[in-house]
């Protein structure tokens, strides 16, 4: 390690390490607007709406509270990688792909508009594309030191 503890991040993961923390970032802002629709007090009458539009409606934004987790574990492993451990960058390719996966398939399985497919997974593809760099993979190496 240089003189005064700092080692060397390469642009590579610097940038991805930008696309976790901004995509985190997203999913946050996401999960905490979810949070504010469901205690805001919806007067919604379900009957009216054939009895299954405010069921989805809860459930929903239900499901975008999911976010704030998986937005912490991004900033958490954002962090670990830019320290340049070898776990984190495993489990950031397995992240990655989860998510490379899942968005098309629950886009298929949800009729909902194909951009809820293709933005996750070009943002994943791009991620994956820069840890998976021989810079990325250098500052990441599993070294015992």
């Amino acid at each position: 390690m240089p003189a005064g503890g700092r080692r060397y991040v390469p642009m590579q993961v610097r940038v991805a390490v930008t696309g976790f923390n901004a995509i985190g970032g997203v999913m946050l802002t996401l999960a905490l607007t979810a949070f504010g629709v469901l205690l805001s007090g919806m007067q919604i009458d379900p009957a009216n709406q054939g009895g299954t539009g405010y069921l989805d409606f809860v459930l929903f934004f239900n499901a975008v509270l999911f976010l704030f987790p998986l937005a912490m574990v991004l900033v958490f492993l954002g962090t670990r990688v830019k320290r340049g451990e070898h776990w984190a960058w495993l489990a950031s390719l397995v992240f990655w792909a989860f998510v490379g996966t899942m968005a098309p398939l629950l886009t298929w399985l949800l009729p909902a508009p194909a951009v809820f497919a293709i933005v996750p997974v070009c943002c994943a593809a791009a991620l994956v594309g820069l840890l998976l760099t021989p810079q990325a993979r250098t500052h990441c190496a599993d070294l015992d030191d």
